[in-house]
């Protein structure tokens, strides 16, 4: 015993033994109808949930802190818990009470935890975001890889990828996971406070890859792990971490969990954590959905849809024959006008994936059950409704009947509608267990049955006075009149009890033995109730399998349904996507700004063409005139073709694009000692050495967070780089309108502009994006619209000319003085001559003669070239 437990009663001293082996919890103890917490347990609690600390006794000398919350409402104040980062540890009685005095126990009750409730195990309804996923990450190093396998123990899923340092931050983005197994020296960035360190929990991990792969197939019922996909040594050893957390977490229990596949190979778009955080994908700088990308385009009906369609949009896909299978689904709904019969059906969906996982995991309620019921029934209405052919729709509709006994078992055997607890009783609907009903009857009846009797012993004994009455010491008792009493003792069954005034009570074995059972009644309906129940429960376990893959279906025509809605409002079209590098959006809007817009507003649309003569736009404009606007406008269009959703445009043409950067409004980074300007340079650093031909990048400012020859120097390198060197699709937007300049030594580079009109002494944004360059910033007036005094925007308006006065009589800036050596003008001589060549159109010695020349103008452009 520790010395803080000495002196400890029975009670307190159970309660320092459970702590020792939870120190980092809050346990939260049974105690009768609540669950207590106590000493610092109780002090933190009370502050989190804001509730009353009292005390609870003494120990050595000083009040016990305590506080409770009713066992019936637990779960509420878990919710609160957990979303303050607190982890609870349950510990439950594991004897009966009354059980226990019976014997004669001495001590207190038998206790001990149950489950580790923790951000990253939830289960239960209250506890978890209906529209998201809950993922368990375990992070785990092999050699110079990271291993990262995640679950989501309430849903089944199992993944597993592998990466390295660099890699990483961008996976945690795109998971966004609740808790993070991972030692001390794995660098998580902004997830720090999400980790959970191994040495927490006694948790039994394999120590090599193989024993990792062994018991991954063990667990999973195969020979091999091969069995299910190509697992590195640090995938199988992440894997196995999450199901030794789980196992601990969970007290040995184990949830329903797809094998685990490995998602490395799946052909994401690869988005780095900076990428994501500056388009917003799922939720917006608040942590809201509204004002996401998600926001702006869901049109799902069911929990299960929404999370489906938020793992699309968070990860998607260059591979183009996924895409292509996911258009011709929701294509195949739009166009068959059957995207709003599926829609109605499947309205309201209830989450059948998440009541299968509380299921598997022993805490199923009536209404999980109730939830497969429903889930099942939606499904069998939806099959007939898809239409034949995509392959998609097809897998849907031959999972969409997955166990039609069992839902004609809990159509018959389930009440309606199902209460919240076993306990609360009627969870069977009459007619279904003739047993069942029959202690119902008695618990519910008695009076009936009571009136039943008495007329059946007055027939019986010839007293139609005879009466059963209700005595508080002897129990259902039968009161004779005085003129009956002698002729009922000569009937030895009856037992003279009590003598009155005016009769005599008898007691009879049939009604004591009815009396006994009116008594029990209660206690064994509610014990055969749960019998079925425990009943139905395996049978919907025996049918997990093809469950999990109708709740898989649901979700997936969710989603579809969702696209076919939006593409049949006429404002979106289905992208045509290929291999090459083409890149052309005609009339694209930004589908969050658009969906913001108040009714009778409309939005300014714009095209973008960045194909092979002109990858690279350089956008110049004032600020407030839509730059940013339509640089993540781009963006968003890339990230929901290759979702494989419709996309807000006139038309849209796109060569898959790899990697998606974007470097738009940067902030400071205080907590690492980083300025806006190093952030700025990080995340260009990142695009200069990752970016390739088949990339997409915008990038807003390069440049601004220094001086205004350093940051136009850098500009210009970054933009020359974009262009000779990474060879990428890009936007890039500046405010150094001289730039534009470039375009004569950059073949690729096509400037572009904001359109301003200056109306009777008044500036207008047209929000409208023409070729050429912009000749001024606009700043001072977009310092008027933004309040700053006139007095102000007036002597600024001196300085600026006086300022541009003074710069047309310097020397200009040296654009071309730095430009690399391969740019000079016989480069662009000679792209020229390349570029004007139609090799369609040329006969083949036509094409062989145009070689010898283009050869011919190369040799020339060498060193020490001399003429013949």
């Amino acid at each position: 015993m520790s010395d803080a437990a000495t002196g400890a009663s029975p009670a307190m001293a159970q309660w320092f033994a459970i702590k020792a082996k939870h120190e980092d919890a809050l346990l939260f103890f049974r105690m009768g109808d609540f669950y207590e917490l106590f000493f610092a347990d109780a002090q933190a609690a009370s502050a989190a949930l804001d509730i009353a600390l009292t005390a609870r006794g003494q120990h050595q000398g000083q009040p016990i802190p305590m506080c409770g919350v009713p066992v019936s409402q637990a779960e509420m104040y878990l919710a609160r818990l957990i979303r303050r980062g607190f982890r609870v540890a349950i510990v439950e009685q594991l004897e009966d009470p009354a059980a226990a005095k019976a014997r004669g126990a001495k001590g207190p009750l038998k206790r001990d935890v149950v489950r580790l409730v923790t951000p990253g195990t939830l289960t239960e309804e209250a506890l978890l975001e209906a529209g998201r996923a809950n993922f368990l990450a375990a992070i785990v190093p092999y050699g110079p890889q990271l291993g990262i396998a995640w679950a989501d123990i309430s849903t089944g899923l199992f993944e597993t990828e592998a990466t390295d340092a660099a890699g990483l931050p961008a996976i945690l983005g795109r998971l966004d996971p609740a808790e993070i197994v991972a030692d001390a020296g794995i660098e998580l960035g902004p997830f720090e406070l999400r980790r959970v360190g191994t040495q927490r929990l006694a948790m039994s991990t394999p120590a090599t890859p193989e024993a990792a792969k062994r018991e991954l197939a063990e667990k999973f019922g195969a020979a091999s792990l091969d069995a299910f996909g190509d697992f590195s040594p640090a995938e199988a050893l992440s894997a196995a971490t999450v199901l030794a957390y789980i196992t601990a977490t969970q007290m040995g229990a184990m949830p329903r969990l797809s094998h685990p596949s490995s998602a490395g190979v799946a052909g994401q778009l690869a988005m780095d954590a900076a990428t994501r955080a500056s388009l917003e994908l799922l939720a917006a700088r608040g942590g809201n959905e509204a004002g996401s990308l998600l926001g702006a385009v869901k049109r799902t009906v069911s929990p299960a849809g929404a999370r489906l369609l938020a793992g699309w949009i968070s990860a998607p896909l260059n591979r183009l024959d996924t895409l292509l299978d996911r258009q011709a689904a929701w294509l195949a709904l739009r166009d068959t006008g059957m995207a709003e019969p599926v829609r109605m059906v499947l309205r309201g969906a209830p989450d059948m994936a998440r009541a299968l996982g509380r299921i598997a995991l022993g805490r199923a309620s009536p209404r999980d059950l109730a939830s497969i019921r429903a889930a099942l029934d939606i499904a069998t209405r939806l099959a007939p409704l898809l239409p034949r052919g995509p392959r998609l729709l097809n897998a849907a509709t031959a999972a969409l009947n997955p166990a039609p006994d069992l839902l004609e078992t809990l159509q018959h055997a389930l009440a309606e509608p199902a209460p919240l607890k076993l306990e609360d009783g009627g969870v069977i609907a009459h007619g279904y267990d003739g047993e069942l009903d029959a202690e119902r009857a008695l618990r519910d009846d008695t009076r009936r049955i009571i009136a039943e009797f008495q007329t059946e012993l007055a027939q019986r004994y010839g007293v139609a006075s005879l009466k059963i009455r209700h005595h508080a010491q002897l129990g259902y008792v039968l009161e004779a009149p005085a003129t009956a009493v002698e002729s009922l003792r000569g009937h030895p069954e009856l037992l003279l009890r009590q003598g009155m005034a005016n009769g005599a009570r008898f007691t009879h074995p049939e009604l004591s033995a009815l009396d006994q059972r009116i008594t029990e009644a209660a206690f064994r309906a509610a014990a055969r109730e749960k019998l079925v129940f425990n009943w139905l429960i395996k049978q919907a376990l025996a049918a997990a399998q093809p469950l999990a893959a109708c709740a898989e279906a649901l979700a997936l025509v969710d989603v579809l349904q969702s696209a076919a809605h939006l593409a049949g409002s006429g404002r979106y079209c289905c992208p045509e996507l290929s291999d090459d590098e083409d890149f052309r959006i005609e009339a694209g809007r930004h589908p969050v700004v658009e969906a913001a817009l108040p009714p009778g507003v409309s939005f300014i649309p714009n095209g973008c063409d960045l194909s092979t003569t002109q990858r690279l736009m350089l956008l110049t404009g004032p600020n407030m005139a839509g730059k940013s606007t339509f640089l993540r406008q781009n963006a968003l269009l890339v990230v929901l073709a290759q979702a494989g959703l419709p996309v807000p445009a006139a038309a849209m043409r796109l060569g898959l694009v790899d990697r998606l950067f974007s470097r738009v409004g940067a902030a400071d980074d205080l907590a690492s000692g980083r300025s806006t300007f190093m952030v700025e340079m990080i995340e260009t650093a990142a695009i200069l050495h990752q970016a390739g031909p088949k990339s997409f990048v915008i990038v807003d400012e390069i440049g601004r967070g220094t001086g205004t020859r350093d940051g136009l120097a850098i500009a210009q390198a970054v933009l020359e780089s974009l262009h000779n060197n990474n060879r990428c699709r890009a936007i890039f937007a500046t405010h150094f309108h001289e730039l534009y300049l470039l375009a004569e030594a950059l073949p690729r580079l096509k400037p572009h502009t904001m359109r301003v009109k200056e109306f009777r002494g008044e500036v207008v944004f047209m929000h409208e994006v023409i070729e050429g360059a912009a000749q001024k910033s606009w700043g001072v007036h977009v310092a008027r619209l933004a309040g700053v005094p006139e007095a102000v925007a007036k002597r600024a308006e001196t300085l600026l000319k006086s300022a541009e006065k003074a710069t047309l009589a310097a020397a200009p800036l040296p654009l071309f003085a730095t430009l690399p050596p391969a740019e000079n003008a016989a480069d662009n001589a000679l792209s020229a001559t390349l570029a004007a060549l139609d090799p369609d159109a040329m006969t083949p010695r036509e094409a062989l003669e145009a070689l010898y020349k283009l050869r011919a103008e190369a040799l020339k452009t060498r060193p020490g070239h001399v003429e013949n």
